[in-house]
């Protein structure tokens, strides 16, 4: 959104693009676009449906997984939160997080909290091709979700190095949250180009504001570990301040949701 309410390009494309995918054609053609964007992108179908389980591009995009993936539930394991490429990780100095190599923003502005230099970063990439559900790293209390309004910029390489503080610029939703051994996690969905919703399932109505708007919870709700938090449209971005965990990622990395990424420290 920029100044006096008038709607920035990528939002626009966006909301032009979110009403084509969610438009259900005849059955037959919509299965030969279902398979022309299978083809583009390059997705492997083997944990989903078939193409005709799908009505709508939308579908097609945010298609859950027919079998949950098996993963380690022990406490001191964090898992992969979606399937997606790390894109940057580090530890946070000076209140400074990486977007990409060589390109800082301010944390405190992203997450509109601020945090101790004891945390580390980790961007989570999810492309287009990639499952768009994302869940629990690990069993987590959910304290507070800020939906902050902001802009679609594309969140890919070329445009992290092309666009200043562009997470920050950026729509995104902030949960901040607690871990099992009572460590803060920050844990933000990034929205993009053609991601002009992002669904969050404890509170399905964020989908929709057009407005920045919190909602803190008294009672912390529990969401256990591997348990879907909410799904983007298309492809975008993760990214996940933690504490006391070590891990074990090389930027550029490929990882799939349910992976071991790191081991609690203490």
């Amino acid at each position: 959104m920029e100044k006096g309410g008038i709607l920035h390009y990528t939002n626009l494309i966006s909301q032009l693009f979110e009403k084509i995918s969610h438009f259900a054609f005849y059955p037959k053609i919509q299965i030969l676009i279902n398979k022309f964007y299978i083809r583009i992108f390059n997705i492997n179908m083997e944990e989903f449906d078939t193409l005709q389980s799908y009505p709508t591009l939308n579908a097609l995009f945010t298609r859950s997984l027919v079998k949950m993936r098996s993963f380690d539930k022990s406490e001191v394991a964090m898992i992969a939160p979606c399937d997606s490429v790390i894109m940057e990780s580090g530890v946070c100095k000076e209140n400074l997080a990486m977007q990409i190599k060589g390109k800082s923003y301010k944390i405190d502005d992203f997450i509109h909290h601020k945090i101790d230099e004891n945390f580390f970063y980790v961007n989570f990439y999810l492309s287009p091709s990639d499952y768009h559900r994302f869940h629990a790293p690990v069993d987590l209390w959910v304290k507070k979700i800020a939906f902050i309004q902001g802009l679609l910029l594309p969140v890919n390489e070329r445009s992290l190095y092309k666009n200043e503080n562009l997470f920050i610029k950026n729509k995104r939703v902030v949960l901040e949250c607690e871990d099992e051994f009572g460590n803060d996690l920050y844990y933000v969905a990034v929205g993009a180009l053609n991601v002009g919703k992002i669904q969050i399932n404890l509170e399905s109505k964020i989908a929709n504001l057009k407005e920045s708007e919190s909602f803190c919870y008294e009672k912390p709700i529990f969401v256990k570990k591997g348990d879907e938090l909410g799904c983007f449209q298309m492809g975008s971005t993760i990214v996940m301040f933690s504490k006391n965990w070590e891990y074990n990622l090389k930027i550029k990395e490929k990882v799939l949701f349910g992976q071991q990424i790191a081991k609690y420290k203490g």
